[in-house]
């Protein structure tokens, strides 16, 4: 009598092969919080390499790494009103502290724009202040009503980079050498998973943002999966926080800004582009 498969076939149940591979291969589990994950040592050790390509890539680019916090003052995110339009459905919110109700609601990052805008406003003076190129290392928290393992978490680990320009084409052709020679790069070069890279259309555009360019990949179940994004944010973030510079002739103006992000989605991606009916496979720069 035939054994029955370790894995569901991919041409039976797609998405029931995705969860059996992680499952199997012992990458990360389902933690005790609906939508959140438990990255198993394996599965983080695929992390922490896509980390390492992707940031050497960053630093390269001229970015300096930063840290910014956890908790945001949700008068932040009324600054802007696209922005707080976008992201309001998955905002989680504390309303308790130190077992008392606290007097402002302060919301867990969805991302960081508001609260790194705060800063730039105190930070920059002047044109010999631009380019201020910052990324910072985190966990977002954004509640998802579908979740599923590495790919729509409610936690989840990534990068995103953020910075201010004294002109639009500069940050506009900084935007795009993120999304090529750092996130195609990784991409392709390190996952050898292939892309299409192009601009959003305007309802799919980062909210808040002008401009929005994609890496998007195929899986192998016939899907597009969004592996990362680089956001062209045009004046609106500093606008709204008062983020200006004197340039050189004394005359104040308002920064040109981008912002850019992947996450642990890459591991799913990885998984999907490359794993069969036998299980995980990884490619040799990332092995």
């Amino acid at each position: 009598m035939a054994k029955p498969p370790v894995l569901t076939p991919q041409a039976d149940d797609f998405p029931r092969w995705y969860q059996d591979v992680i499952a199997k291969a012992e990458l990360a589990d389902n933690g005790p919080v609906r939508g959140t994950m438990v990255i198993r040592p394996y599965g983080y050790a695929l992390w922490e390499r896509m980390q390492a390509e992707v940031d050497r890539r960053i630093k390269e680019a001229g970015a300096q790494n930063a840290y910014f916090p956890l908790f945001i003052p949700m008068e932040y995110f009324q600054r802007e009103a696209e922005h707080v339009e976008g992201f309001s459905p998955e905002l989680a919110v504390v309303t308790i502290g130190g077992g008392k109700e606290l007097e402002e609601p302060i919301a867990i990052r969805p991302t960081s724009e508001t609260v790194i805008n705060s800063f730039f406003a105190k930070w920059i003076q002047s044109y010999r202040d631009l380019p201020l190129l910052l990324n910072n290392w985190s966990n977002v928290v954004r509640w998802e009503m579908r979740p599923r393992l590495f790919l729509r978490t409610t936690e989840f680990l990534w990068q995103e980079g953020h910075t201010c320009h004294a002109s639009y084409e500069d940050a506009r052709d900084y935007a795009r050498r993120i999304l090529h020679d750092v996130y195609a790069d990784v991409m392709v070069n390190v996952l050898a998973v292939p892309l299409f890279l192009g601009p959003k259309t305007a309802n799919e555009r980062f909210a808040g943002a002008i401009n929005t360019w994609a890496c998007e990949a195929m899986m192998r179940d016939g899907k597009a999966l969004q592996m990362g994004t680089s956001h062209e944010l045009g004046q609106n973030f500093a606008k709204a926080f008062d983020v200006t510079y004197l340039d050189q002739t004394g005359a104040q103006q308002h920064v040109w800004q981008t912002s850019w992000g992947v996450s642990t989605r890459m591991v799913g991606g990885l998984i999907m582009t490359h794993g069969d009916d036998r299980g995980l496979k990884v490619p040799p720069a990332l092995a």
